[in-house]
């Protein structure tokens, strides 16, 4: 059974500069999307034709592209303030 969001779950890339023109709230937003990823294609309940309609967007975690998305992601919330619970 597929997943309900099948290729919608899909992220476009992102510049560090662009990152860091979104608000922490969005930047939270799309760590939590980058972290339901799937793992990898052979992993996935999805087509090839699905995956294939997604082109240039990040849909799995074994993604080079995935990687680097993270990390960038991450370096940008480190400069972000930090609030006590």
């Amino acid at each position: 059974m597929k997943k309900k969001s099948g290729t919608h779950r899909a992220m476009p890339r992102m510049s560090i500069e662009e990152l860091q023109a979104l608000n922490t709230k969005a930047l939270l937003a799309r760590l939590k999307r980058l972290r339901i990823c799937e793992d990898s294609p052979a992993q996935s309940d999805l087509t090839d034709e699905e995956i294939a309609s997604v082109g240039n967007l990040i849909l799995f975690k074994s993604d080079p592209a995935w990687v680097t998305a993270y990390r960038d992601l991450k370096q940008v919330l480190d400069g972000r303030e930090h609030v006590e619970l």
